[in-house]
Order: structure tokens, then C-alpha cells, then sequence
């Protein structure tokens, strides 16, 4: 069994003197609510009794409660620490006595002990003061109501059937305040215990060099905060209760996907992100998520890492990366995340036309001159469809033989035109016999609208089968004129 020091005692006999004393002030105001129910009983429904001290003395015992309670109401008001410890075991005592008198005086008109029982429990579970204290009063009681069944008690037998359960339940009433007195002994001292691990946290929580926030996700509300996280966001100045975790999420989405993972994993590791600081200054951040339990509430402790510079130079590596090696036009991951931007722009978005190209019979070529001829013949379809955009129009490489034309200010006539004259600069070249294969391509197109619902998946499927249909229809084309 845990052990108190000198100052522990003090503080948990204050605190649970406290507990008891508001739970006196509860039943002081039970029992003076009840009374008109007990004077209603006592003046009505057992005047036509015939046994006149019976009902003298138990209209005697509901008066005294309600006397005693009305006192204590009034003495709650001027109590002080000191005043409380005596007050309880006085008020337990005469709440104990008072269950013996008016179980002493059923022996007059029922001959039961029920009274007396009901409040040995009740007392030993509402009223668990210290057992020693609990013992010499229940002790001292339990002798006044053995005296008095005695004294009215005319046969022994009913006498000795009445002691050995009043006994019994004074030796259970004891036990109860026993158990329930070292259960809030341990209580307190595992809040204690908690309160001691909730500092040092605090000390460590506010000592680390990592930003680091304590939320409820759920409500937004951070609970802690320590420095490097306040100068990292630029929150000086604000208080705590005014600060909430929007600012770390981007799209709610985004939110309502982490917590998602914490409910399955606990913890969500190297979550990186681009915060808004400010209106002027962003942040490139990795936030590490965690459950913790702070006072027995489940919320999720937040470190962040930041990455801004290593992030500019990955930036700067991509715009490097994002070029095709072969062509020099856009490459795939340029080009379809291009695509993607202008859609997540919605209606703030540009209006353009895909066109989506297929250069044809790219295989027999690789097949019958080799794998340089075919890097050629992409080479010079791109330098052709180059020659012949906008400067305001893009081109990228989806892939292999693969091009998307992204059109803007053009509507379906003119893309249209564009590709005539793609095509008829095909024939020129293909007419000058300068290369070993013939130039041709199959051609698709979409027209995006600002707002369409659609992914960039989508896009690129409906402009691929346009493409096909074309590519069916030219079928009888020849890509390889025959030579030697």
C-alpha cells in the first residue's frame, strides 16, 4: 500500500475532508426537501396509530433531521478547514444515531432493524471518513442500538437473530468505508503521480529546440505551445486560447486524412507540407503527428522540422529535371502537374484545348532503321509541332511516342487549323525524301471549360480516345516508303 509523507497527508486529509463535507451540504438539502413528505407521514398517515410513542418518537427523529440539517446549511457558510474536521464525524454520528433510535423505536410497532441497517450503509458509502474515526463512532453506536433492542426486545431469540445482522452489517459498513477510503487515498495520490508527470512534461515540452504544439485536433484548440513553435509561426503575442491549428493544414481534407491515420497508427510520421506563415512568407515544413494522453484526454502532440531551404534547392533540382532529355520540350510530370494546377483553380482557371498526339508506326521505324532513327523521328515531329504553336501555348512529352498540345485563346476551329498545318508541314517533309520514314501523326482534342468537373486523368483519356478514333480512320495510311 502506497505511503504519505507528512505533506501529503495534510493535502489529501484537506482534500477528501472536502469531498465529504460537500457531499454533508447534499444531503442536508435531501433531507430538508424530504421533510414535508416525512410530516405528512407523521401527522397523517400513522396519527390513527395506536401506539402514541411510536409516533412521537419518530416524528421526533425526522424533526431532529431536518433541525440538524437546517444548522448545518447555516454553519456551511462560517466554516473553515478546521471547523470541517469536526463537523463531519459530529454530523456522521448523529446521522448513525439517528438510524439506531428510529430502528430501536420500529421495535415498539414493526420489530424490524431495517432503518438502522439502511443507514450503516448509506453513512459507510456517502461518508467514507477515516476508518479509525468511522470505527469508535460506529462502534459506540452500535452499542447504544444493541442496549436499546435489548431493553425492549421480550425474547431472546429475536434478540440474538437481531444482533447477529446488525453486527454483521456494522462489521460490512466498516469494511465498505475501509475500502472506499484507501481506494480515494490511491486516487489521490495517482493524481499526485499524474500531476508531477504532467510537469515534467511541461518542462521538457517547453525545453526542446523542435517547434513542438499539443492540440485537439477535433476542436482546432491548442492546448501547448512552446517558444520555438511561437517564433516559428510568428505568434508572438497572441494569447494560447486564441491560437487554433488551421494554419497547418492546407485543405481541411488534408486534416480529416491525419486523423484518420492516427486513429489507425497512432502516429503519422515525416507528413510534409507548405504552411501559409503569413501573407508574404511560406514555410516548407515535416509535422510529425502523435497520440499522447494529457489529462486522461486523448490529443495528438504536433513537431515540426523545416525544410524551406532544402526545399528551394529540390525546387530548384526539379525546374532542372522537369525538361525532356531527348526532345528539350516539357516532360510528363511538368506538363500533367501543369494540368492539374489549372484544374484546382476552378473557375479562376484558363480555358484551353488538349490535343493529344500519337506519332505513328514509331516501332516499324525503330524495327527497320534502329533505335537513333527513332529518337530522330521524335525529334523532328517535335521541332514540327514546336515550329507551329503559340508561344503562349505548351508542349510536353507524355511518353514514348506520346505529345500533349495545351492551346490557349484558341477555340476547336483554330486548334484545328493549327494541326492542318502541322500536317501539311508533315507532307513537305515527307515529300523532300530528306529522312528514311515518312512523318505522320494521329491527333486527338478536348476542350476544357473553367469549373468542368473533371481530373486530369480524365482529360488525358477523353483527348486519348479522340485519338484513336483518328488513328482508325488514317489506318491505311503508310508510314515507311519503300526504299533501296
Amino acid at each position: 500500500m502506497k505511503q504519505l509523507n507528512d505533506t501529503q497527508r495534510k493535502e489529501f486529509a484537506e482534500y477528501h475532508q472536502n469531498i465529504l463535507y460537500e457531499r454533508l451540504k447534499y444531503v442536508s438539502y435531501i433531507l430538508i426537501l424530504a421533510y414535508p413528505c416525512y410530516f405528512f407521514i407523521d401527522f397523517f398517515l400513522l396519527n390513527r396509530t395506536r401506539n402514541s410513542t411510536y409516533n412521537h418518537v419518530l416524528s421526533t427523529i425526522h424533526l431532529t433531521s431536518l433541525v440538524i440539517s437546517l444548522i448545518f446549511i447555516f454553519i456551511n457558510h462560517i466554516a473553515k478547514i478546521k471547523t470541517k474536521s469536526v463537523i463531519l464525524p459530529i454530523y456522521i454520528f448523529l446521522y448513525l444515531f439517528l438510524g439506531a433510535a428510529s430502528s430501536i423505536n420500529s421495535q415498539l410497532y414493526t420489530g424490524n432493524i431495517y432503518s438502522y441497517i439502511i443507514i450503516l450503509l448509506g453513512t459507510a458509502v456517502i461518508f467514507p471518513i477515516q476508518p479509525k474515526i468511522y470505527g469508535i463512532l460506529s462502534l459506540s453506536n452500535h452499542l447504544f442500538f444493541l442496549a436499546g433492542v435489548f431493553l425492549i426486545e421480550n425474547h431472546n431469540e429475536s434478540f440474538l437473530v437481531k444482533f447477529i445482522n446488525s453486527t454483521g452489517t456494522a462489521v460490512i459498513s466498516f469494511t465498505i468505508v475501509l475500502t472506499f477510503y484507501f481506494f480515494q487515498r490511491n486516487d489521490y495520490l495517482n493524481k499526485l503521480t499524474l500531476k508531477r508527470n504532467v510537469d515534467s512534461f511541461r518542462t521538457l515540452f517547453n525545453m526542446n529546440p523542435t517547434p513542438l504544439i499539443l492540440t485537439n485536433l477535433h476542436s482546432d484548440k491548442i492546448l501547448l505551445i512552446n517558444q520555438h513553435a511561437v517564433h516559428y509561426f510568428y505568434l508572438e503575442g497572441l494569447p494560447t486560447s486564441q491560437m487554433d491549428t488551421r494554419f497547418l493544414f492546407k485543405y481541411q481534407e488534408d486534416k480529416q486524412l491525419i486523423l484518420k491515420g492516427l486513429v489507425e497508427k497512432q502516429q503519422i510520421k515525416n507528413y510534409v507540407t507548405e504552411l501559409q506563415i503569413t501573407p508574404e512568407i511560406k514555410k516548407w515544413s515535416i509535422l510529425n503527428f502523435e497520440w499522447v494522453d494529457y489529462f486522461d484526454d486523448m490529443c495528438v502532440l504536433i513537431s515540426v522540422t523545416d525544410i524551406t531551404d532544402i526545399k528551394e534547392k529540390e525546387n530548384e533540382l526539379l525546374k532542372h529535371a522537369s525538361i525532356d532529355m531527348l526532345t528539350g520540350v516539357l516532360n510528363r510530370r511538368s506538363g500533367v502537374e501543369w494540368l492539374r494546377k489549372q484544374i484546382d483553380m476552378g473557375v479562376n482557371g484558363q480555358e484551353f484545348v488538349v490535343c493529344y498526339i500519337d506519332i505513328n508506326h514509331l516501332k516499324m521505324v525503330n524495327d527497320r532503321y534502329g533505335h537513333s532513327t527513332g529518337d530522330d523521328l521524335i525529334k523532328t515531329c517535335c521541332e514540327t509541332l514546336t515550329d507551329h504553336i503559340g508561344s503562349e501555348d505548351l508542349l510536353f512529352r507524355l511518353g514514348g511516342d506520346e505529345f500533349i498540345i495545351i492551346f490557349f485563346e484558341k477555340n476547336l476551329e483554330e486548334v484545328q487549323q493549327v494541326w492542318n498545318n502541322i500536317v501539311n508541314e508533315f507532307k513537305n517533309i515527307n515529300d523532300s525524301q530528306q529522312k528514311p520514314y515518312q512523318l505522320s501523326a494521329s491527333y486527338g482534342l478536348y476542350h476544357y471549360t473553367p469549373g468542368t468537373a473533371i481530373t486530369v486523368e480524365e482529360i488525358l483519356e477523353f483527348a486519348d480516345h479522340e485519338m484513336y478514333k483518328h488513328k482508325f480512320q488514317s489506318k491505311n495510311s503508310r508510314l515507311v516508303t519503300p526504299s533501296i
